[in-house]
């Protein structure tokens, strides 16, 4: 059993985001993303399942059970940390978050070393997060998602800020994450041959619904791309690796 999404509806002023949205399972070591056109409500999505968790559990369950906020991590959009506090202090205090002792758990600061060295942002450690740049504070939000090891990743545009080099290492790193910990990974991309590379799944939204849902390589075509974003493309195929190229 993996995380389940049920039957989500969403309106704002009487307009209809999402309308008795389901995605099928997630299983344990799945990275899902979510693709679609702007307002096809897939940041709508991840940011209702956390208020789901809170004021209706059925709809989203993990192995059968209610998914739990302490479950979870979250990377919103435009990641930003206002803290005046070092990175590894922030790491050290996420780790703390709900803990009622006045005593820091042990090897906090070793692990939180650790988790910077894995990410690959290690440099950033003493660096105050008001000085991070929107991309370091991205890779930061990220290690700050994971530090708790959560069983549900819930990423917004987690590439969005970032360069071609760091939008790899975040999503290697989310990769193994999700395989070493069991953990189900939901993301919003944009970028469709990010979604191919790295997606066990990918979920296309249109109009509020789910069109289609299944192995990247398989659904994403010209056909799909032309129904979900109105755009004329082509995929060709690099040693058996698919590549999205838009068509003018």
């Amino acid at each position: 059993m993996g995380l389940q999404i049920n039957n989500i509806s969403v309106s704002f002023a009487g307009n209809t985001v999402l309308n008795d949205l389901s995605i099928p399972e997630i299983d344990a070591g799945e990275m899902v993303s979510l693709i679609g056109k702007n307002g096809a409500g897939k940041s709508t999505l991840l940011k209702q399942m956390t208020k789901l968790v809170q004021f209706n559990p059925k709809s989203v369950t993990l192995d059968g059970k209610p998914l739990v906020l302490g479950d979870i991590g979250y990377l919103p959009q435009d990641h930003r940390i206002s803290a005046s506090i070092t990175v590894v202090e922030l790491l050290i205090t996420t780790m703390h978050v709900g803990v009622s002792s006045l005593f820091t758990r042990a090897n906090s600061a070793e692990k939180a070393l650790a988790l910077l060295e894995e990410v690959g942002i290690i440099h950033l450690a003493n660096k105050l997060c008001t000085e991070l740049s929107g991309g370091e504070s991205q890779m930061v939000g990220l290690a700050q998602a994971v530090i708790n090891q959560p069983k549900v990743l819930i990423l917004d545009e987690p590439t969005s800020a970032l360069d071609m080099s760091n939008q790899l290492k975040l999503l290697e790193y989310v990769r193994r994450y999700a395989v070493n910990n069991k953990a189900c990974v939901l993301m919003v991309v944009h970028d469709l041959n990010l979604a191919i590379q790295y997606s066990h799944k990918v979920a296309a939204l249109h109009d509020g619904a789910l069109f289609v849902y299944g192995e990247p390589k398989k659904i994403i075509d010209p056909q799909l791309i032309q129904d979900v974003f109105n755009v004329n493309s082509q995929v060709i195929h690099l040693e058996d690796h698919p590549v999205v190229v838009v068509r003018h």
